[in-house]
């Protein structure tokens, strides 16, 4: 905690010496900032649930404050799950980038050899511990980003891995998913890991219930989605179960709501399904179709309102406040692909938008 302050301090520091000379206009001040007014990728953030939106562009590097946030392609955005201020980007040619002010700068993980960092996850209970996938080797630190090493690799480099996550419940266990469909887990804080489960597709979202995190989820893109009631041992199939819901099958995420233990939403290619019994039944959610070439990216619940929801597209995001029984569109604050979306745990009105390429996905 004494390093992440003193780090805040420093960050304050700069920002206080070169803004004025700078001007609040180079890292977006309080306007969208989009096309000829230069690069527009990296995070936008909302304090007002998408009315407006702020371009989370400066990026601290040494002693020099510059606007290169602004060309991070961002695959995952992870919080802390003790310190909502700090923040974790997964990015395709920048590694690990955090912020530990919500964002307002960002700095990088220089220890950290990965370039290409595909999703990470932080300790639920020492936020000095922090693991990140990429490409086929799983990296942790448990010095804060002072030093890394890998904690586990597989042999095979056709294979990468896609998905990692800490039990919050007991922060020892981490499940991280393959694109060759392997389940991993590891029950000692990544020191070794064993294959609980083998899909027959790649592993594209691992979640945990939040009210039991012995209830596993494994969403995949071809299989449907897996689920163990304890731990990884044993595994459920949910697949007959979509019926004709579309291409359900292949999952983008499934996402559990934070107030019913039973009621899980489905990110699939074709739209949003909600099961009320933890998968036995399905119905698909009425959605809008002018969100881009028919794909959602990625959703969102408010864990304070759970009837709030937000989800992102290429050109759009989209919201609700009746649990997805009416939305409404609002455009991108940028001219490339939203891929990521957060909302803050504390405030439902501070909203996350990671942003891709137009031309680049996940």
């Amino acid at each position: 905690m004494k390093e992440r302050l003193s780090k805040n301090i420093l960050w304050i520091f700069v920002l206080i010496l070169i803004l004025p000379v700078l001007g609040q206009g180079c890292f977006g001040g309080g306007t969208q900032q989009t096309g000829p007014s230069g690069p527009d990728l990296g995070v936008w953030k909302t304090s007002d649930r998408g009315q407006s939106w702020v371009h989370k562009k400066a990026f601290v590097d040494g002693p020099t404050l510059t606007a290169a946030a602004a060309d991070f392609a961002v695959q995952s955005i992870d919080i802390d799950p003790q310190d909502r201020q700090a923040l974790y980007l997964g990015t395709m040619d920048n590694g690990l980038v955090y912020s530990y002010d919500g964002g307002d700068s960002w700095s990088s993980f220089d220890a950290l050899e990965a370039t290409d960092v595909r999703d990470a996850a932080v300790d639920s209970k020492n936020k000095c511990i922090i693991y990140a996938i990429s490409e086929n080797k799983i990296y942790k630190t448990d010095t804060c980003g002072r030093d890394w090493e890998v904690a586990f690799f597989d042999p095979r480099t056709d294979v990468s891995f896609t998905q990692i996550m800490v039990d919050w419940f007991n922060p020892t266990i981490i499940y991280a998913g393959t694109t060759d469909g392997d389940v991993f887990k590891s029950t000692d804080e990544g020191d070794s890991w064993t294959v609980v489960k083998r899909v027959n597709a790649s592993v594209s979202s691992l979640k945990l219930s939040p009210h039991d995190s012995r209830l596993v989820y494994a969403g995949t893109d071809g299989d449907g989605i897996w689920k163990s009631l304890d731990g990884g041992i044993t595994w459920i199939q949910i697949r007959k179960e979509f019926g004709d819901i579309g291409n359900a099958r292949r999952v983008v995420e499934v996402v559990p709501d934070p107030s019913d233990p039973n009621l899980i939403y489905l990110v699939h290619r074709d739209g949003i399904a909600k099961s009320p019994d933890q998968g036995l039944t399905w119905e698909a959610l009425p959605l809008v179709t002018d969100i881009g070439e028919n794909k959602i990216a990625d959703l969102a619940i408010d864990v304070n309102e759970p009837s709030r929801m937000v989800y992102t597209g290429p050109t759009a995001l989209v919201f609700t406040k009746d649990a997805g029984m009416t939305w409404e569109v609002k455009e991108l604050p940028t001219t490339n692909h939203g891929a990521v979306v957060k909302v803050d745990p504390s405030d439902g009105n501070i909203i996350y938008l990671g942003v891709l390429p137009s031309k680049r996905r996940r």
